[in-house]
């Protein structure tokens, strides 16, 4: 049985991380979100739309598009870039006021399963015991999750898609640096707030703040996991088909798992570590992903209320229509 005093300060101190974690998941993309819920009496009277209201031209249309098409993150904008980075951790570290009552349907069974880990973690290194070869060869592993490995992993994907005119590769790139940016910044700030030993310093039982503040410690949560799921996520996110899941959340599993066994993590740093990491980059996709996409086509409705007949005006642009885009958005819409 686990002591109840023990269960209490587990939860004390990762209450609030858990919170963050519900909040993430259940967040409402802005996509969808910044459409204002209007009632019947609130609708306002639709007005017609004449002639003059459409573009003259097919250059003014295209000009009209590109003046209002958003700068998207990129090399050429990183201005744009630190922009996107501070509005997530904006949300993310703000996210716990979002949380409903129906979040503790998964919410619960994670804290339980945290309290859990963090009770059983020095028992669980201890029966794994000091193996060299197999230290070895999980730190071998890890060393595919760190943190340049992945963001240059990210970088090849973006840069290949650029190269071969691939934007949906190039996006995956892109949405999966920004990604693991934000976990890696969650990461270090939870490492910062938490202070626990590894399990090869100190006396081995992980301890949170063992020495006060004289010593700093970066076991809680593991950064190769958050880092490697939210990847993962992401390119599971933007190839939405079996066998990509299974790799990408394969490779995810074998990092958290190669932080244990290296000996350089508690099961529960790569538990939380891994669900932070998942629900980081399922945030980014759904804040960023189907924010820019140029399907290359326009529907403009037409709605005369004198002669109550209603129409739509569709457009097409060869030059601009991009079979993959219309797919990926039909994708994600039926996901959200």
């Amino acid at each position: 049985m686990i002591p109840s005093a023990a269960l209490k300060n587990v939860f004390a101190r990762f209450g609030y991380f858990l919170l963050i974690s519900g909040a993430l998941i259940c967040a409402p993309s802005p996509g969808f979100a910044q459409i204002p819920q209007q009632s019947e009496e609130q609708t306002p009277e639709l007005q017609p739309i004449s002639d003059a209201a459409l573009p003259a031209s097919p250059a003014s249309y295209d000009s009209q598009q590109s003046s209002a098409q958003p700068t998207i993150c990129g090399p050429a904008h990183l201005g744009r870039c630190l922009k996107d980075i501070a509005k997530d951790q904006a949300g993310i570290w703000t996210s716990p006021l979002r949380i409903r009552p129906r979040d503790l349907f998964w919410l619960a069974p994670f804290a339980g399963a945290t309290a859990v880990a963090i009770h059983y973690d020095a028992r669980a290194q201890q029966e794994l015991g000091i193996d060299r070869t197999r230290i070895d060869t999980s730190n071998a592993i890890s060393q595919l999750g760190a943190t340049y490995t992945v963001l240059g992993e990210a970088g090849a994907v973006y840069a290949i898609g650029r190269l071969t005119h691939n934007d949906h590769l190039a996006e995956t790139g892109r949405l999966g640096a920004e990604a693991i940016i934000d976990a890696t910044l969650v990461s270090e700030a939870l490492k910062l707030a938490t202070n626990r030993e590894r399990p090869d310093e100190g006396n081995g039982t992980g301890g949170f703040w063992p020495h006060g503040t004289r010593t700093l410690s970066d076991s809680f949560p593991s950064g190769h996991a958050i880092e490697s799921w939210a990847f993962a996520r992401v390119i599971a996110s933007e190839y939405p088909n079996k066998l990509t899941q299974v790799g990408v959340y394969a490779f995810a599993t074998a990092i958290s798992i190669s932080r244990v066994t290296s000996r350089r993590h508690f099961p529960s740093d790569a538990l939380v570590g891994s669900v932070f990491g998942y629900l980081i980059g399922d945030y980014v996709v759904r804040h960023h992903a189907a924010e820019y996409i140029d399907s290359g086509f326009s529907l403009i409705p037409v709605v005369d209320v004198r002669t109550h007949t209603y129409g739509a005006s569709i457009e097409l642009h060869p030059d601009q229509l991009r079979i993959a885009n219309l797919r990926r958005l039909a994708i994600r819409l039926h996901l959200n």
